[in-house]
């Protein structure tokens, strides 16, 4: 494993730059509609609980990775097994950020430019970063990932004089159902996917702040989802914000006078880049710790050629993206993001006093 180093306020970063990622392109809580700032409640709170048990593992299995504490806990063969589908799943991840990426650059801003092309260089920046270091990667979100709510509450204070501060209302007007469904979707997109943090954790300086740090991450982005779903909804009303494509971005261009969309592309580049740069790293090192290769770098060349081409290849169009994410990613995800995790946890604590079982597994 890298030996570098990552500070309590880079790992907060990190996290936090992560969940928003994609969630600008692709958010789950516009399916219940006014109702949606229930389901980012719920979802937070499960997307909270879920990190605490992340970093409970990372705790109990101490300067071991995911791929390191799957073998550890399930046996060389089973455990080499799992780490396989969670390296694939980290690939796959990858691949539909990108994707994401790539379909909302063509679709809003550069809509001759073929995809190929807004992938590829997308994924070259990419490469870089994985290739210098986790310890490169923390010291980047500690100056990009500020400027996601700066550039948030920009767009929102120029339409403060366009609003409607009932569109939220009735509560529950269409019943708890789409309001469950929605807070499940969200919280398997994004809260879910911080399973990738497995392979970033044992890089922490001070392992005592994992859990502290984990749950403010969490927090923090619940909050910007729930600031970005208000200012939206009471601009567009719960009927547009329900159909647009893109919400965020038809909310930046309705400013009078001034064009804010650049502004946020930003975020987006942001958002996205963490995502996709902290999968592929995750991914190459799981690549690494699982073949023996001494130097993960030798494979980021090929698992982002692979990325590219499985996110051209992933979807036929931009309906489709918007399906798997509402209707498949969920029961997609369950086994990598609650399942073993839970067992790892429990598995974890009933052999955490038994010494012997422990060196005996070694």
């Amino acid at each position: 494993m890298e030996k570098a180093r990552i500070s309590s306020l880079q790992l907060f970063l990190l996290i936090t730059g992560f969940l928003f990622g994609s969630t600008l392109i692709l958010n789950p809580a516009t399916g219940a509609k006014n109702d949606g700032w229930l389901a980012i409640l719920i979802s937070g709170a499960g997307g909270t609980l879920l990190l605490a048990v992340y970093a409970s593992i990372a705790l109990l299995n101490p300067s071991k990775t995911l791929v390191e504490i799957l073998r550890h806990r399930f046996g060389r063969v089973i455990g080499n097994i799992i780490a396989v589908l969670y390296i694939w799943y980290f690939i796959h991840l990858a691949s539909l950020a990108l994707r994401n990426f790539g379909s909302f650059i063509v679709t809003t801003t550069y809509p001759k430019t073929p995809l190929e092309v807004i992938v590829g260089i997308f994924v070259l920046v990419v490469m870089y970063a994985v290739n210098s270091g986790v310890e490169v990667i923390g010291r980047a979100s500690e100056i990009l990932v500020p400027f996601v709510p700066v550039i948030a509450v920009i767009i929102s204070l120029g339409i403060l004089t366009v609003h409607d501060f009932t569109a939220f209302l009735p509560v529950l007007e269409n019943g708890i159902s789409p309001v469950i469904k929605a807070s499940l979707n969200l919280l398997t997109f994004p809260f879910g996917e911080t399973i990738v943090f497995l392979m970033i954790f044992p890089h922490l300086n001070k392992r005592e702040n994992l859990k502290k740090v984990s749950t403010l991450s969490a927090l923090s982005a619940t909050g910007l989802f729930l600031f970005i779903f208000f200012r939206d909804i009471t601009v567009l009303g719960s009927h547009l914000i329900y159909q647009a494509t893109f919400v965020p971005h038809l909310t930046s261009v309705l400013i009078p006078g001034i064009n804010l969309e650049p502004l946020f592309n930003v975020n987006l580049i942001i958002g996205g880049s963490i995502k996709v740069v902290i999968c592929m790293y995750a991914a190459v090192n799981g690549l690494d710790q699982l073949i023996g290769a001494n130097d993960y770098r030798k494979f980021t060349t090929a698992v982002a050629t692979f990325c590219v081409v499985l996110s051209i290849w992933v979807y036929e169009n931009i309906f489709e993206m918007f399906d798997w994410a509402e209707n498949i990613w969920l029961y997609y995800s369950i086994p990598f993001q609650i399942v073993i995790p839970l067992m790892l946890l429990f598995l974890s604590l009933i052999k955490k006093g038994n010494p012997a079982h422990e060196k005996s597994i070694e």
